[in-house]
């Protein structure tokens, strides 16, 4: 064959197969892998994209912002850092700013002024109350804490807020020791759902029991009688402020027979008595001078009532409370008892109510309508808890960078900008604040440095408590410098 058809040839067969990386796109498989191919129906021939060219003249890139944050953020709070907490102390209606150059803001809907303005009112309120929803993120009091503690040392306040009885995950922000029958059932937990037969799981969206779940019309005569029990101390590994609390709630309902309680402070028997049993949503409070050094609950009945969790705030000031829901999106909301929902709503009184989700779906995320669907969902979910909540305010904090495989290198996944954009338009639509965690990293690319940097793990998801505290104070100097703008 003569050299000028073997080069016809050879050129032929490029163009061809050039030609084929037309038609081919990125597709996110079942495990979460961008994969590049050609689908044929329910089967993808595997196949290289027009990107295939840049790759090859074109090295990786790193997105070092992470640099960035670490130089201008000089104020990290440690728990340990007393003198630090003091001398930030910030008086009601003279926040300070701090000059900080960071990627992302907090995005206001409607009127940026009034909005902000509100927030700041809601937050000088003798007491403002703030729930924190979020999925894996937020486990162990991660986020909440840090922000809650630069807020109470701002806006005054003191205690960790919410903590269930049964704690699954680990935390810091107070001891709490509780007896080995106790039983967790999270309604965002399918299969433990399947074993209620009720939907009353409120503001919290767990409860815990010391005696097994049975309907209310069993016949509990023959039932022996259980006791359970839990401690609950200070952590000396929290932040000062979260150990300052004099205002404790018991929180529960479904309580359908007699239910004996003992409480103890500092090892003396301060109250017995009898929580009520007619299957309503009650909170059991009590009140101390001081922060006990050590609380004792003592309970005996022959069926438990469902225990929501329990409280421990200041008496004034900002309480947050950190409910985390692991490989949650953010949509169970509507599927609980509403009327159950608003009543403890009522008790508990959220001011602003701050939802952290998104993470857990981009995986598994394909098309561009899937993201619309869940988007949608996400904020209608939120809606309804607007709506049993109608003068609080909402706040939606999107996903950070996540990072997977693709072609031996590590990139964002390719929903994560677009359910970024697509969040933070619905939101502001729909008079939600919007604070992108994707913007304020860096944006795309962005998740390779927090780990080289040590502040994100090896799974390019999720920070390290160094990385949870820098993301931390990026959103809490956007906000201090957005309320520093209105009286």
């Amino acid at each position: 064959m003569q050299p000028k058809k073997i080069l016809l040839f050879i050129v032929g067969v490029l163009v061809a197969l050039f030609t084929m990386t037309l038609f081919s796109s990125y597709h996110t498989t079942a495990k979460g892998m961008v994969r590049e191919g050609i689908v044929f129906g329910d089967a993808m021939l595997r196949y290289p994209t027009p990107d295939i060219l840049g790759m090859l003249f074109k090295g990786e890139e790193e997105n070092n912002k992470v640099d960035e944050l670490i130089k201008d953020t000089k104020t990290i709070v440690d728990e340990k850092t007393e003198n630090l907490a003091k001398k930030d102390t910030i008086v009601k209606d003279t926040v300070q700013t701090s000059e900080t150059n960071i990627e992302g803001k907090i995005y206001y809907p409607g009127n940026h002024t009034d909005y902000i303005r509100r927030l700041k009112e809601k937050l000088c309120q003798p007491t403002c109350q703030i729930v924190h929803y979020g999925d894996s993120q937020i486990e162990g009091d991660r986020i909440t804490g840090y922000v809650r503690n630069r807020l109470q040392l701002a806006y005054t306040g003191g205690g960790p807020g919410f903590i269930p009885i049964k704690v699954v995950y680990s935390q810091n922000s107070v001891d709490i020791i509780a007896s080995p029958n106790w039983t967790r059932y999270a309604f965002f937990d399918r299969k433990q759902r399947k074993t209620v037969a009720h939907d009353k799981y409120g503001l919290f969206s767990t409860f815990s029991r010391f005696t097994n779940y049975v309907s209310n019309t069993a016949d509990t005569t023959a039932l022996p009688v259980a006791k359970a029990s839990f401690t609950i101390k200070p952590s000396d590994k929290s932040y000062a402020r979260l150990r300052n609390y004099t205002r404790f709630g018991l929180h529960y309902g479904n309580a359908m027979a007699k239910v004996k309680i003992r409480v103890y402070q500092d090892g003396n028997i301060l109250r017995i008595d009898t929580l009520i049993s007619d299957g309503k949503y009650h909170n059991y409070k009590l009140n101390f001078a001081s922060t006990p050094k050590e609380l004792k609950v003592e309970l005996e009945g022959k069926v438990s009532p469902d225990f929501y969790g329990i409280t421990l705030d200041a008496s004034s000031g900002v309480r947050m409370d950190n409910v985390a829901m692991r490989g949650e999106a953010g949509r169970i909301f509507t599927r609980m008892n509403y009327e159950h929902f608003r009543q403890m709503s009522a008790d508990r009184k959220p001011d602003i109510f701050i939802f952290q989700y998104g993470g857990n779906t981009i995986p598994y995320m394909k098309t561009d309508q899937q993201l619309q669907e869940y988007v949608n969902a996400l904020i209608f979910n939120i809606k309804w808890v607007k709506r049993a909540n109608p003068n609080a305010m909402f706040m939606l904090l999107g996903p950070g960078d996540m990072t997977t495989s693709h072609n031996g290198q590590l990139i964002t996944y390719p929903f994560v900008p677009k359910m970024n954009k697509l969040m933070k338009e619905e939101a502001l639509k729909n008079g939600i604040a919007y604070f992108s965690i994707f913007e304020a990293m860096g944006g795309e690319n962005s998740m390779t440095a927090w780990v080289k940097k040590g502040m994100a793990v090896s799974d390019y998801v999720h920070f390290t408590p160094q990385g949870t505290k820098l993301i931390s104070e990026v959103f809490y100097q956007c906000l201090l410098n957005d309320l520093a703008t209105v009286q």
